[in-house]
């Protein structure tokens, strides 16, 4: 069977704790996006910056978090960097800053817009951010209209909330997903942004479809990281995704239902389980009870119907290589090679700095 393709994956994380140079590091590294300074004082000798951040296709996922400082996007910025295009930022810490001459605002749980080819700058009073980082060209058009830059939404209407909630959700998500799923996240995403920044009612036919992709990826993170919790269930998934049981149940139409996906996902995990054990251990029983089924018995008689073979015929000998391409250092131009499409195939060799653009 051949394996989903997996998308470019780097995770950095540097302190002032264990390495003196660290904040010189993270504002080197920063340089080509933001010029940044006036650093939290009292946090400042225990400086961090801890990042994940993932490439699906055109689209660059990220989160980071540091200390509180100030960071400009100025002439010099937006000429070094040399990238045109877009960043959708949930921004987890609050700040306050001008955007392109417009004061902005924003608490802790606000999606804002920037428009990287214009200038802005913010204070923050620490940094947690997720983003979601577009070229041009992979760009909606709406997204290019001036009155954009700098604009934001919270989690006052519902659609924001679903916003973040479904932002959060990929971010958690994104170092596990396929290179298809990240995608279809991402996209539904800019279909929930579209809606939460311009309002315009209904969702069009293809928009819907886009949402329920989006909606089906993140769930299915959401579940696949709570395999083992008693609580997971309809309930549960319709607070985190912050969707209503009727667009859950719709979006899991064509997989015959929310339930039975979530059955299938526990099957899947447990298959996983029994590849890794070693000899005998753990039992095919405590491998079940683990994965939520209320029985050996149970367990078994569903694993059979779905792989066409009792649960104890599985070893580890079938286990497959893992397929991904995970660095785990990075120079902060391999992320603005991804980005500017330049670099999808690079791997990183050089020494680790910088922080998810914010």
């Amino acid at each position: 069977m051949a394996t989903a393709a997996r998308p470019n994956l780097a995770r950095w994380s540097i302190s002032a704790a264990n390495d003196p140079t660290a904040l010189d590091c993270y504002r080197e590294g920063l340089a080509n996006w933001y010029g940044a300074s006036d650093f939290d004082e009292i946090a400042l000798p225990r400086f961090f910056t801890d990042n994940v951040v993932c490439q699906f296709g055109d689209y660059v996922v990220g989160r980071g978090r540091s200390i509180g400082q100030t960071l400009v996007r100025g002439v010099r910025e937006i000429r070094q960097s040399g990238f045109d295009g877009v960043i959708l930022l949930l921004d987890l810490g609050g700040m306050a800053g001008d955007i392109d001459g417009v004061s902005v605002t924003g608490r802790p749980g606000t999606v804002h817009v920037r428009q990287l080819w214009r200038p802005s700058a913010a204070r923050v009073a620490s940094v947690d951010a997720i983003s979601i980082a577009l070229p041009r060209e992979a760009t909606p058009a709406w997204l290019l209209e001036p009155q954009f830059h700098g604009a934001r939404v919270d989690d006052g209407p519902a659609v924001g909330r679903v916003l973040i909630n479904h932002m959060t959700a990929l971010a958690a998500a994104a170092p596990a997903m396929s290179l298809d799923e990240g995608v279809a996240s991402v996209r539904a995403a800019l279909t929930l942004a579209e809606q939460a920044f311009r309002n315009s009612g209904r969702f069009a036919p293809d928009q819907t479809r886009a949402l329920y992709a989006g909606i089906r990826t993140t769930a299915t993170a959401l579940i696949d990281r709570q395999l083992t919790d008693p609580d997971l269930g309809v309930g549960s998934l319709i607070g985190a995704l912050g969707v209503s049981r009727a667009t859950l149940f719709r979006a899991f139409a064509e997989d015959g239902g929310i339930n039975i996906h979530i059955r299938r996902r526990r099957l899947h995990s447990a298959r996983g389980a029994l590849l890794q054990r070693v000899g005998r251990r753990p039992s095919v029983a405590e491998i079940a009870h683990a994965h939520g089924f209320v029985s050996e018995s149970h367990f078994s008689r569903l694993f059979r119907a779905t792989y066409g073979e009792a649960p104890g015929a599985v070893g580890a000998s079938q286990s497959a290589a893992l397929h991904g391409q995970q660095q785990d250092g990075m120079r902060y131009d391999l992320l603005l090679g991804w980005i500017k499409g330049t670099g999808r195939d690079a791997v990183a060799d050089g020494p680790v700095s910088g922080a998810t653009p914010t």
